[in-house]
């Protein structure tokens, strides 16, 4: 609930809630201030977060979001309850870092392997989104609040299947049919 500081005829000044005042905080965390995908920085943070990935983004990345009907809210012009603002913390899989560890794991460098950067279209940015979030495509298993993902373990020695035994001499024997011919019209 938002508090009423001063009411004046038709115009009301609110105090942000608890929950505003966190996300904001969330939003300035140096590592939120980096967008995810495709490396933008901004100084105090972004002011939009895609609801589903749990992600600060900047706003060509925002809008390729909300392209492909990906829910995003602002972090100024948005209500936000104390569940949101708590999913978005690291800890609980929400925020940059997280994703960066999950979403991102596998993802080339930013401005290549289809990967945008400042100034590129913003088709590239809608196509990263798309493999990234929708396909899975540089998606890795890390948990999300361990650190950066751990190596990949070796593969397995390949062994060999053990070898059927024989079928038994009766089936062997048994012969099939030939199909029969269909009738001429």
């Amino acid at each position: 609930d938002r508090v009423v500081i001063a009411s004046h005829r038709s115009q009301t000044l609110t105090m942000a809630t608890k929950a505003e005042q966190d996300v904001r905080r969330l939003a300035r965390l140096k590592a939120n201030c980096i967008c995810p995908n495709c490396g933008t920085e901004k100084k105090f943070g972004f002011s939009a977060i895609c609801i589903k990935f749990k992600t600060f983004v900047c706003n060509e990345c925002k809008t390729s979001h909300q392209a492909i009907s990906h829910r995003v809210k602002s972090l100024t012009m948005s209500s936000w309850t104390d569940a949101e603002v708590n999913s978005l913390k690291d800890h609980n899989g929400g925020g940059n870092d997280a994703a960066r560890r999950t979403w991102l794991a596998n993802a080339p460098a930013v401005g290549t392997g289809g990967r945008p950067a400042s100034g590129m279209p913003v088709s590239v940015y809608k196509q990263f989104v798309i493999n990234c979030y929708e396909h899975r495509r540089y998606y890795g298993e890390a948990d999300a609040a361990a650190g950066p993902p751990a190596p990949a373990p070796a593969p397995a020695p390949v062994r060999s299947a053990p070898k059927k035994a024989a079928p038994p001499a009766a089936a062997a024997r048994k012969k099939v049919a030939p199909p029969k011919p269909k009738p001429k019209p």
